[in-house]
């Protein structure tokens, strides 16, 4: 089933004293692309936690939140005493320029950043957490995952209309081209009429068709809308991959060409606006398409 690149999952887990909660927002990227925010010290889990999402994500900017606390997981604090005398070292200098007295106690100054730093945990303890952090893992991913889908489902509904409205399009197109062939004869015979009046001279009706058949040949756009239709169908029969994405991108892009080249082949007004139609669906499935995994 076809993902979208946007959503986000939680994941809990609870077990001997352990409390674990893993939050995972994903977004738009060209690649697989994860940032883990933790604790110190639970980085040496970080690169089996990536690995576990791999197994389910291939694309996307992920930002994944590790909480990890309880009575399994001891920590330390320690004072930073330079911190803290450099705090002490301005608290008395500012009460001196104002002739306030000072304080007698530090207490104040221990809640200020820098003071109180957590000691991390010993690798022992964090190598014991893992098993919980994969079960919270897999909830949060379940839970991404969930809401990938349902998005998914969304964007190919979308794509489905934006495909039909196309070949539409190019159907449309396709008709109006005889006729404009035919304009064009119709035009040059009544330009030529009045050149040959004003003249009076003739004009063979060998040259009217040559002069027709190079313009014909000029505009012709059959093997571009042929193309966009193969195109069309093409991307229609990738949606239901699992991760289509990059080729949904690249065949966004051919017809995104294929729509540039029929508008530079034909004069016409008619076929131009159309043109103008379909690079607005066009651009409507790129855009999409870049939200599919």
């Amino acid at each position: 089933m076809t993902r979208s690149m946007t959503g986000c999952g939680e994941g809990f887990a609870d077990e001997q004293g352990v409390v674990c909660r893993v939050e995972i927002r994903s977004v738009n990227h060209r690649h697989f692309k994860c940032s883990i925010r933790t604790r110190e010290g639970f980085h040496l889990l970080e690169p089996r936690l990536e690995s576990l999402i791999r197994e389910r994500i291939r694309r996307g900017s992920l930002q994944v939140t590790l909480e990890v606390t309880g009575s399994a997981v001891p920590t330390g604090r320690r004072l930073d005493r330079d911190q803290l005398a450099t705090y002490l070292d301005d608290w008395e200098a500012f009460c001196d320029d104002r002739g306030l007295p000072t304080p007698q106690s530090i207490d104040p100054l221990l809640g200020l950043p820098g003071v109180l730093l957590d000691l991390p945990p010993d690798a022992s303890a964090v190598e014991a957490t893992w098993p919980i952090v994969a079960t919270a893992t897999k909830a949060a991913v379940n839970g991404l995952d969930t809401m990938r889908k349902a998005e998914g489902m969304a964007l190919v509904a979308d794509l489905e209309q934006a495909c039909e409205a196309i070949l539409k399009l190019v159907s449309q197109i396709r008709q109006r081209v005889p006729a404009v062939v035919a304009e064009h004869r119709t035009r040059l015979l009544e330009r030529v009429a009045k050149v040959l009046e004003a003249h009076q001279a003739r004009l063979d009706e060998n040259d009217v068709i040559r002069e027709v058949a190079l313009l014909a040949d000029r505009s012709d756009i059959s093997e571009e809308l042929v193309r966009l239709e193969s195109h069309v169908e093409q991307f229609r029969g990738l949606l239901p991959d699992p991760a289509p994405g990059r080729s949904l991108d690249f065949l966004a892009q051919e017809l995104g060409r294929e729509a540039n080249t029929i508008g530079s082949k034909s004069a016409d007004v008619t076929i131009a606006h159309a043109v103008v139609d379909l690079k607005s669906q066009i651009e409507r499935i790129r855009e999409q398409a870049a939200n599919i995994e």
